[in-house]
């Protein structure tokens, strides 16, 4: 159990340090290169707004994969308990 931990982690951790990599190389290089005027054009570029978007929605991937990763690697009687919990349906029968 604990090596599987240590694996998810370190995913994670790499995943983490890619996305920001990547928010760099949209951001932080061009805004190195040009100035601030890059930040002006980005209401007018079509394809830098897909990829924000693409970057926000990757970031709220990586925060919200813990709660999901324990019930893709669990047995069917853990991942039932975790889809009770998570919905609010929690039938006894």
């Amino acid at each position: 159990m604990g090596d599987k931990r240590i694996m998810i982690l370190i995913l994670f951790t790499l995943a983490a340090l890619f996305l920001a990599f990547a928010t760099f190389c949209m951001f932080g290089l061009p805004y190195m290169l040009m100035g601030p005027r890059v930040f002006d054009q980005l209401a007018e570029r079509r394809e830098q707004q897909l990829m924000a978007g693409l970057l926000l929605a990757a970031a709220i991937s990586l925060v919200l994969a813990p709660f999901f990763a324990t019930g893709l690697i669990s047995d069917a009687g853990r991942v039932q308990v975790m889809a009770e919990t998570l919905t609010g349906f929690i039938d006894r029968a």
